[in-house]
């Protein structure tokens, strides 16, 4: 004992304690400040991030906030919990950070490689290194061997009054998934995205642990799919036409070589691939044509040159940049993140990135940034048609990302999107009703973006 007070020794070992949480919790609070990168205040347990924890805003609303309070400076500094996070503002060096300078950021740094969700494990989104070379090549070969069989023929339900946008999609994109996938017209990629589509208190929580907290999600052993959905997803992936493009490309035999788990099932692997297109295609193909529709529904004048565009087929094609104004506008995925791997020296500054700190591309906020588009907030497809381009720099348009992890489906998702738009222009003229709302509800989900909300358009047949 320290003193012959017991008390006093109890209080000297509290406060000794309290000192060593305090200085735990605030460790890198003076990060950005001496690197000379502006940044918003932290507090301690929360660092920068406080709005977000406590559900105050989401994670795009804080970044774009960060943003539009910094005009003119390149980089703005946050804490995330208590783990520096950097905001990239310039499109220099955005091209250098996921392109140039790759090496240096190839991570998402999530290390969910050895989880047992097995919509995770072996997903391209979260693998790295070695692992995610193999993955992309066959998934390239896989892609590849989908777009050559793919045509778009999906069962359109019969619609004629106020319709709600999202289930009318949802039944197409059912279809069209199905086909596409599986060669059939069954009722599994239904199952799989409903369950995956659901945003209860449950699934929040295990998608903040997943990304905030990955090694406890992996340590807890949580996954994403229920048991019984998973055992559906298994039996209707044995004779499935991506089970077949799978085995012929013969990568899963190339990753599990590099992976220690031993598969309790042959098809594990491709039930992953499955949830990988729902996750990151199916869902994000709906909230892009969810979008669209809102958008030509209060732009008539835009649809019918859309549909206009589609009958002639003739030049450019109006509809091509119709789907890339609804992009910038609206993009799926809001914020591209990468962790540093090593030390990084920006060049030509006294910026330093230290291994482990996360760079945050906020593509949400640079597509509505004056700096780079004319009246951003105004849906305007015309401004693709310009001869030099709509903006004035190749990195400011990044609705696929950039450089060498740049979205791997982007022409076979462009391609279903163009298709289910033409299949509903040609049948339907879209108008507002008195359901529609002013503005789309936009939340965030994982790491992607959802419309929060039922949308509510008018679908009238078109006469002939």
């Amino acid at each position: 004992m320290f003193f012959e007070s017991f008390l006093l020794n109890l209080s000297v070992l509290i406060v000794l304690i309290v000192a060593l949480v305090f200085d735990y919790v605030t460790k890198f609070f003076s990060y950005w400040y001496v690197r000379h990168v502006p940044y918003k205040t932290p507090i301690p347990f929360f660092g920068s991030d406080y709005h977000r924890v406590l559900g105050l805003t989401n994670s795009t609303d804080e970044v774009v906030k960060l943003y539009n309070e910094h005009p003119g400076d390149k980089f703005v500094g946050r804490l995330k919990n208590r783990i520096p996070d950097l905001i990239v503002k310039d499109p220099d060096a955005i091209k250098r950070m996921l392109s140039t300078d790759f090496a240096y950021f190839h991570s998402r740094g999530l290390g969910l490689d050895k989880s047992r969700d097995v919509c995770i494990r072996n997903n391209l989104f979260y693998a790295d290194a070695e692992k995610w070379t193999l993955l992309r090549q066959g998934l390239e070969a896989v892609l590849n061997g989908l777009c050559r069989e793919f045509d778009i023929h999906a069962c359109l339900s019969e619609a004629n009054g106020d319709t709600n946008v999202q289930q009318l999609l949802s039944v197409v994109l059912d279809s069209v998934f199905d086909n596409l996938l599986l060669g059939d017209e069954g009722t599994s990629i239904k199952e799989l995205r409903t369950t995956l589509q659901k945003r209860s208190m449950i699934v929040k929580l295990k998608s903040y642990l997943k990304n905030i907290f990955p090694s406890i999600y992996v340590t807890f052993g949580l996954s994403t799919l229920p048991n019984n959905v998973l055992k559906n997803t298994r039996k209707y992936m044995e004779s499935s036409k991506l089970q077949r493009l799978i085995d012929d490309s013969g990568y899963m035999h190339q990753v599990s070589l590099k992976d220690k788990h031993v598969y309790a099932f042959e098809n594990e692997f491709a039930s992953s691939t499955l949830a990988l297109f729902v996750t990151e295609g199916y869902i994000p193909c709906l909230y892009t044509l969810t979008a669209l529709f809102y958008e030509l529904a209060v732009n008539p004048q835009i649809q019918e040159k859309a549909r206009n565009s589609i009958e002639k087929d003739k030049g450019v094609n109006y509809l091509d940049a119709i789907i890339k104004e609804t992009m910038r506008l609206h993009p799926s995925h809001s914020i591209i993140s990468r962790q540093c791997v090593k030390m990084y020296q920006y060049p030509d500054s006294n910026l330093t990135i230290d291994r482990n700190v996360t760079i945050n591309v906020p593509v949400e906020a640079i597509h509505k940034d004056k700096e780079h588009y004319e009246n951003p907030e105004v849906f305007n497809p015309e401004r693709f048609f310009d001869d030099h381009g709509p903006t004035k720099h190749s990195y400011s348009y990044l609705p696929f990302g950039a450089g060498p992890r740049k979205c791997i489906g982007e022409q076979l998702s462009l391609r279903i999107i163009k298709g289910v738009t033409k299949m509903i222009l040609n049948k339907y003229e879209l108008q507002t009703c008195s359901k529609t709302p002013s503005k789309l509800a936009v939340v965030d989900h994982d790491f992607g973006r959802v419309i929060d909300k039922e949308l509510w358009l008018n679908f009238k047949l078109r006469e002939f």
